[in-house]
């Protein structure tokens, strides 16, 4: 296998799917994954790394004045892709919620059933799931998500409603720092 070898379309984040529409290289060329990449954030050191491949392969990549355009272009891509990733992001992972919710709903309702036709029981993991989960089904967590959902925020503090929700809500940052040693 070539040493460019790539995450398959099928493995491609629907961010960099994203960000590649914005980029004139077909989305399964190397150049606009590496480019997808730091639009969404990655280092070139990083964007190297995932997609195995090496700075020579960059600097022969840098000599094409397109590619280098768009490489330097990426602050501005980026600023016109954050929201859409906020969004799509936040889309994403409240559908996974939406799902576990719905099979734990469904479980506990006994819509479940094993090999022999019986319910299956919840676990005590689930158990604990559903009583939180009942919390999160309210009118005005309704009137929350409408709101997200139209684009009208309705006077909604994200950062106080991850604040108010931290049982539910998991965030990290990573930060990479680059430390070169300076001749003189």
């Amino acid at each position: 296998m070539s040493k460019e070898l790539a995450l398959s379309n099928s493995d491609q984040p629907k961010e960099l799917s994203a960000a590649s529409t914005l980029i004139p290289y077909r989305k399964d060329d190397t150049r606009s994954k590496y480019l997808s990449y730091l639009a969404c954030g990655f280092s070139d050191e990083e964007a190297l790394f995932v997609l195995r491949l090496n700075y020579s392969w960059l600097d022969l990549m840098r000599n094409d004045t397109v590619f280098a355009d768009l490489e330097t272009r990426i602050p501005d891509i980026r600023k016109e892709l954050g929201r859409e990733y906020a969004e799509l992001d936040f889309l994403r992972n409240f559908r996974m919620v939406l799902e576990k919710d719905h099979r734990v709903l469904r479980k506990s309702l006994e819509m479940e059933v094993d090999e022999e036709g019986e319910p299956v029981e919840l676990s005590p993991y689930e158990h604990q799931y559903l009583l939180k989960l009942r919390g999160a089904y309210t009118p005005q967590q309704l009137q929350l998500l409408e709101a997200v959902v139209s684009g009208d925020n309705g006077g909604l503090n994200f950062a106080e409603w991850v604040a108010q929700n931290a049982d539910v809500i998991a965030m990290s940052q990573t930060k990479t720092i680059i430390a070169r040693k300076q001749d003189g």
